[in-house]
């Protein structure tokens, strides 16, 4: 056909093809051409499509978002995951739907609503204060201009509005709250023997067994794919020690950062406690003033105050050294402590100071004034960091032009590592598992691409934590294969021997339990078996002294009534299995009222359990009622 239109689109016909496409272009525009062609949907509610941009847009933010929450524990390979673009599609496909509902609603969020929840948020605040500098730095951080962010503000006051209607209609009964207060207040009484198997036999396991055995459980025995790998690694730890700072970068980074080396003015002091308690009566406070009057007293007639704090001082905590709080800036002690310190002269004793603790004495020794530190006092703090911050330049300089090496030359690494002066490195045969433990999942999935895998190609640099960037390149293949008998049947013959002893522990179990629920006693049946009972009363959920998979067993059990008895069977994954016996239920009465620090705990956390399942089935509703149309594939 194009062939057809080459040999023929010449002389008129081109003439024809010509003006029936500039006609086109004026009816049109060439503009209406390239935007179709750039236009890709990724979803569609209710009718409302969603173009690629806005998603591209909405996963940037949420991973600046998470990239500040996080700091140091940011992964950014999980940002390179399906699931995770999946996920952000979901995000993006609820806001839609979120926001058709709150026009459906006709919720409105006024501009003083918008401006009051700015200046309020703890986000913005510096020293409890908004700050428009820190604002600016939020907002900017979180990839917004003001106008955006502030739009984006009003988007989520009017879904938390729509959110808070919809949590109203969630509520705890005061008689569920008891009800689990009570569950969580219950006590058990349980006695049990642990019937351990042996140590697997020498039995000979028939050959006729063998065989049978692996044809059922081939997969337990395949053995994983394997590669084995050459890479290049950039580490920012590598390069730090070869950082040479200079005089000059000192100084600059000095004068750049003064504010970070001054010093708070500090005092140091000596006290002598006087204890008081919380909720101590006014006799109780008046005796106590005494006290620590008289303490000054001696003091003041002469006494050594290191002395009486360590004869009298009721601060165990620096008693022993004479009271001695060591130095000291504002905001460390209680306000009133510091205040008196504060306001003293060196030498001066205080008059009985009152705080949470009680009663003090002080005697301010030592003043340090506020002060910056000199650069040559800071020198070594300094050469650490200016060394730090220079091979962060350099890591993310190597780090571009590691990416630009490996694109250029995606067959081998070794141009790569001779540009960059880099160390190839090489690994033995290993599974995924053993890849990703050495590096990270995502240079695992790296190394599993297709091309990677079987190819030849060297992996795209992938980014392990925040200072770490490596390139893999597969050298050998080992796909994933299922291996003769002879080479797993020792593995399953003791495989077949260790079944054999659990088995055996557990038909011993099982008979012994039998003779339990016909009435012999747990202790008597231990002793004639040669094995331990052990009995514990009362028994709380989370007592530690019992086996947790007995613990768990015995309190899943029904007992209705404080008289009841039953008996269980345990077993675990270590072969053991567990006589048990649960009787003597007790548990506390039902509370008349709702009050109590408990009840507050078990309040808050069924209400929060209750709001989130309220808020998931509010939103499966809208998602079941829209017309949604989801393009993963276009992301």
């Amino acid at each position: 056909m194009l062939q057809f239109i080459r040999e023929k689109a010449q002389g008129m016909v081109a003439a024809i093809i010509v003006l029936f496409l500039c006609l086109t272009f004026a009816v049109w525009g060439v503009e209406s051409y390239l935007k179709a062609a750039s236009e890709v949907i990724v979803a569609k509610i209710n009718g409302e499509s969603v173009p690629l941009k806005e998603y591209q847009t909405a996963f940037q933010r949420l991973r600046q978002r998470a990239q500040a929450q996080l700091g140091e524990s940011f992964d950014p390979v999980v940002w390179t995951q399906e699931a995770t673009k999946r996920q952000t599609l979901d995000y993006v496909v609820e806001e839609h739907l979120l926001a058709q509902t709150v026009d459906r609603a006709r919720l409105r969020i006024t501009n003083d609503q918008v401006a009051g929840y700015l200046r309020t948020s703890p986000n913005f605040q510096v020293d409890g204060k908004f700050s428009s500098e820190r604002y600016h730095q939020v907002v900017s951080m979180l990839g917004f201009d003001e106008r955006g962010y502030e739009a984006q503000a009003r988007k989520d006051l009017a879904y938390q509005q729509l959110r808070a209607g919809v949590l109203a209609s969630v509520f705890v009964m005061p008689a569920e709250v008891s009800r689990v207060q009570q569950l969580e207040g219950q006590t058990r009484t349980i006695g049990y023997a642990m019937v351990s198997p042996t140590e697997p036999s020498k039995e000979v396991i028939p050959e006729a067994s063998i065989s049978p055995y692996f044809e059922q459980h081939k997969e337990a025995y395949r053995v994983e794919d394997k590669v084995a790998l050459e890479y290049v690694e950039l580490k920012l730890s590598d390069l730090v020690p070869g950082v040479v700072v200079t005089k000059e970068a000192l100084e600059k980074y000095y004068d750049a950062h003064k504010p970070e080396f001054s010093v708070e003015e500090r005092r140091g002091a000596n006290h002598i406690l006087v204890t008081a308690k919380p909720d101590a009566t006014a006799d109780e406070l008046a005796a106590a003033r005494r006290k620590a009057l008289a303490l000054k007293a001696l003091v003041m007639a002469g006494k050594s105050f290191e002395d009486v704090a360590k004869i009298s001082s009721d601060d165990i905590g620096s008693r022993a050294e004479g009271g001695a709080t060591g130095l000291f800036g504002r905001g460390v002690m209680a306000p009133e402590f510091e205040q008196a310190v504060f306001s003293m002269k060196v030498g001066e004793v205080s008059e009985p100071v009152k705080t949470s603790f009680g009663y003090h004495i002080i005697r301010l020794n030592e003043i340090k004034p506020a002060h910056i530190t000199p650069l040559a006092e800071a020198k070594p703090e300094l050469e650490s960091k200016v060394r730090r911050e220079i091979a962060e330049t350099q890591y993310f300089e190597t780090a571009e032009r590691f990416n630009d090496t490996i694109y250029e030359h995606p067959d081998s690494l070794k141009e790569s590592a001779t540009q960059l002066g880099m160390k190839m490195q090489t690994a033995s045969p290993q599974t995924r598992a053993e890849i990703t433990a050495m590096f990270s999942a995502g240079v695992a999935d790296a190394i599993w691409q297709p091309e990677v895998l079987t190819q030849g190609l060297a992996s795209p640099p992938v980014e392990i934590g925040q200072d770490r960037v490596v390139a893999l390149r597969v050298t050998k293949y080992e796909p994933s294969h299922l291996p003769k008998l002879e080479a797993v049947k020792a593995a399953i013959i003791a495989e077949l021997q260790t079944q054999r002893v659990r088995e055996a522990a557990k038909t011993r179990g099982t008979a012994l339990l039998a003779r339990l629920k016909k009435g012999e006693a747990g202790s008597t049946l231990a002793i004639a078996e040669k094995l331990v009972w052990e009995s514990f009363k009362d028994v709380p959920r989370d007592d530690a002294r019992l086996n947790r998979n007995v613990l768990r067993a015995a309190f899943r059990t029904s007992l209705e009534h404080p008289g009841d008895k039953t008996f269980l069977g345990v077993e675990s994954e270590a072969g053991n299995y567990a006589v048990v016996q649960v009787s003597e239920l007790r548990q506390p009465a039902v509370a008349a009222e709702t009050t109590g620090a408990s009840h507050s705990k078990i309040t808050e956390t069924l209400s929060r359990a209750r709001a989130l399942v309220g808020w998931q089935d509010f939103m499966a509703s809208l998602k079941a009622s829209a017309k949604i149309e989801t393009h993963p594939e276009s992301l």
